[in-house]
């Protein structure tokens, strides 16, 4: 019988879990549930869904962690630090397709400063909005091992936001759908 009970919880938990799906809803990663509300990008008409439990990246993690000049202008990151997501805004007015020719020349200049990255699942389609947007993954390194990244390309009213998302390759299955829903959702507000 004991293990019938614990069938029973586990066919409950997956039934309680097929009602949290959206952003709207929020989303189970892992045993927690994960909510969601909507932020306008500082200084923009940008608004963005963003997990309830990150936080703005603190300024000596983001020093030692994004050492770079050219990081992210807004940095969510999770209570862990090992799930990221990052906005760039680049003043730009692209033509439609534009997206694409950006993408792949991110990608050109990711593979020549590191000829070891290796591109994956470029991607091109549209924001619930309609804002086009371009996307692809790499695997890199970090501070922390291995990390999965995916960047954005959506093409605004008068600029152009740049997504960067980084979570260690481990969690990539937990956040991958989620941040697929977060960049669509993105909205510019006219």
């Amino acid at each position: 019988m004991e293990g019938y009970d614990e069938q029973i919880l586990e066919a409950q938990r997956e039934m309680e879990r097929r009602n949290y799906t959206t952003l709207e809803t929020g989303i189970y990663v892992d045993d927690s549930l994960e909510t969601f509300s909507m932020h306008t990008l500082p200084d923009t008409r940008i608004h963005v869904y963003l997990p309830d439990s990150f936080v703005i990246l603190p300024e000596r993690v983001r020093a030692v962690k994004y050492p770079y000049r050219d990081s992210p202008d807004y940095i969510y990151t999770s209570l862990s630090g090992t799930v990221n997501l990052g906005f760039n805004l680049l003043p730009e007015v692209l033509k439609e397709g534009d997206t694409q020719v950006m993408s792949s020349q991110s990608q050109r200049g990711l593979t020549n400063l590191n000829p070891g990255i290796k591109i994956r699942n470029p991607g091109n389609g549209e924001t619930r909005q309609g804002n086009e947007m371009s996307w692809f993954e790499f695997k890199g390194n970090s501070l922390d091992g291995q990390s999965f990244n995916r960047m954005y390309f959506i093409r605004m009213h008068k600029i152009v936001l740049h997504g960067v998302f980084t979570c260690m390759a481990r969690e990539k299955d937990k956040w991958d759908r989620i941040v697929a829903q977060i960049f669509d959702a993105v909205e510019e507000e006219l």
